[in-house]
This record gives C-alpha cells, sequence and structure tokens, in this order.
C-alpha cells in the first residue's frame, strides 16, 4: 500500500507541472504588455491628433478629464471605505461548516461512500506579495509570482483585486489571476467506475464600482472559476464547470456578500489498488478599468471569508 511519502511525491510532481504552466502565463503575458507599452506613446499621440481634427479643444479635454478622474477617485475611496468594513466584519460561518461537513460525512459512510478529507493545497499568485502572509511552504517563480503550500490544506485563503485609472483606449497591462488547488488522495479497493464528489464551502464577498459614460470605457468584473481533474498513472484531464460567479458592470456600486456550498463531480474508470490524487482548481478573476472603477473578489479578508473544502465522497458506480 502507497505510504504518505509516495502520496506526497505525486501531488509534488502535479505541483510543479501545474506552477510551470502558470509561470509560463505570467512571462507571456509581461511580454505582451511590454510590447503594448512600446507602442502606447505614439498610439496616444494619434489618438490626440485625431481628437484635434475634429475640433477638439485639447487643452480643455486634458483639464475635465483630471477633473474627473480625481473626482472619481475621491468617491471610490469613499464607496469603499463605507461598505465593505461589513463584508469583512460578519460573523464567521465556521461552525456551520463543520456541522455541515459532520452530518454529511456521516450519512455518505453509512451509504459505502469513501469519504476523505484535504490532503494538499497550493496558491498560485503572479504577485506573490498577496500570498506572503500564508503560513506554509512557499516558493517564488519568474518575474513575481510564487507558490505556497498552506499549512492548513482545509482553509484557503485567497483574493484579487483590481483598479486601472486609465483613460478611453489605453492598454492596461494584465496578468493570471490567483488560484487555488485542493489535492485528495486515496486507494481504489477494485477496478471500476468511480463517481467522486468534491464539496466546498465558498464565503467571502465581491466589489464592482464603475462610473461609464460614452467618453472613458470604464467597467468592472469579477468571475470564479472551478475545474477539476483525477491522476492515476496520467492527468485524466479537466473538467470545467459552468462559472461560479460571472458579474460585469459598467454602471454599479456594488459590495455582495457570497456564501455558497458547492457540489463537483468527476467520473471515470480507475484501478484497484493504486493510488488516485483528485485535484480541485479554483480561479479567482477581478479586472477594472477607467477611473474610479474598481473590481474585488475577497475570500480572505477578517475572519468570515474563505473557502473550505470540506471533503471529497467517492462511491462505485
Amino acid at each position: 500500500m502507497p505510504t504518505a511519502v509516495e502520496f506526497d511525491k505525486q501531488i509534488r510532481a502535479i505541483h510543479d507541472a501545474d506552477f510551470k504552466e502558470f509561470e509560463t502565463e505570467v512571462v507571456r503575458q509581461k511580454a505582451l504588455s511590454d510590447r503594448a507599452a512600446k507602442f502606447e506613446k505614439q498610439r496616444e499621440a494619434r489618438r490626440r491628433e485625431f481628437l484635434k481634427s475634429i475640433g477638439v479643444n485639447l487643452t480643455n479635454f486634458d483639464r475635465e478629464n483630471d477633473k474627473d478622474q480625481r473626482a472619481q477617485e475621491k468617491e471610490l475611496k469613499a464607496f469603499v471605505g463605507e461598505f465593505t468594513p461589513k463584508s469583512i466584519r460578519r460573523r464567521s460561518l465556521q461552525a456551520a461548516d463543520a456541522k455541515d461537513a459532520a452530518l454529511r460525512s456521516d450519512a455518505l459512510a453509512s451509504t459505502a461512500h469513501l469519504v476523505l478529507p484535504p490532503y494538499a493545497s497550493t496558491i498560485f499568485a503572479a504577485d506573490r506579495a498577496l500570498i506572503k502572509d500564508v503560513g506554509g511552504e512557499a516558493g517564488n517563480g519568474a518575474i513575481n509570482s510564487g507558490w505556497v503550500f498552506p499549512d492548513e490544506p482545509g482553509k484557503i485563503r485567497i483574493k484579487d483585486t483590481s483598479h486601472n485609472p486609465v483613460v478611453c483606449f489605453q492598454a492596461v497591462a494584465e496578468s493570471p489571476p490567483p488560484e487555488f488547488n485542493v489535492h485528495f488522495a486515496f486507494i481504489p479497493a477494485t477496478t471500476a467506475n468511480y463517481e467522486m464528489t468534491a464539496v466546498l464551502a465558498f464565503h467571502g464577498f465581491y466589489v464592482l464600482r464603475s462610473d461609464d459614460s460614452w467618453y472613458n470605457c470604464r467597467s468592472a468584473q469579477v468571475q470564479l472559476k472551478a475545474r477539476m481533474n483525477v491522476r492515476q498513472y496520467v492527468d485524466f484531464g479537466w473538467k470545467d464547470f459552468p462559472l461560479l460567479i460571472d458579474r460585469e458592470e459598467s454602471n454599479a456600486e456594488e459590495v455582495t456578500n457570497y456564501d455558497r456550498t458547492g457540489f463537483f463531480d468527476y467520473t471515470t474508470v480507475l484501478k484497484g489498488g493504486d493510488p488516485v490524487v483528485v485535484t480541485f482548481k479554483g480561479i479567482v478573476d477581478a479586472f477594472a478599468r477607467g477611473g474610479g472603477a474598481y473590481a474585488e473578489l475577497n475570500f480572505e479578508a477578517g475572519t468570515a471569508n474563505y473557502i473550505e473544502p470540506l471533503l471529497l465522497s467517492v462511491n462505485q458506480v
């Protein structure tokens, strides 16, 4: 029977391959952003020449645009300062999650399901400053990217924010959003078709703030993506689920709490007696552009906001 060392070896191999893909995307997007930045000055000059040619007073345009940008930034600061503390300080649902997991585990076990806790978890970030406060084994990647194996695999704290106060048509540098992986490990008793269901509790909030008009191209967006994979000898392939959160607004001032328990299933044939690693991946993505526009998807702040992988249920079908 495989030992914990063998499970660790498999999960480390999965981690290394997955982070290499993430790191490659960090480098690719940085190269694209650098290339766009090289051309931005001459593109901006062409845009201003065009505006001038159709009679726009550029002095007035710059003055009014700067005035509007300052007003938008002031309004954003006031909005975030007033409304986000309520979501940060709200009551934690951790006790309810524990009861939920206990009841589900008992019911599943009574019907011959194998019930597993998370074995390990990882968090990736293009800016490793986002994960500097997460305790655990950590490492650095290309540019400023990094990863961490949290000491507490059953508690994921992760967030993404975006604020790009540019005017319309200006380029915005992008990088891959933060993501996390939860790994479950087990050994099938016999060769058969198995249904594996990961159950995760999501507790967080998102912020959308944008005041768009015909001349400024402002918007704010948040997305929460979910995928699942199984590995026994080889990767069986990612299964993508419908977006858990998908909000994009041009005109909004919104702070919304998000408390959900999600069920994610994967069915495949497994060989009895050999180790299996089931991986759930979540991607936390926020993007905003324009003066005063802001997006945030937060599963980190305070004690009430986190993602908790409750269990993996395994059933022969």
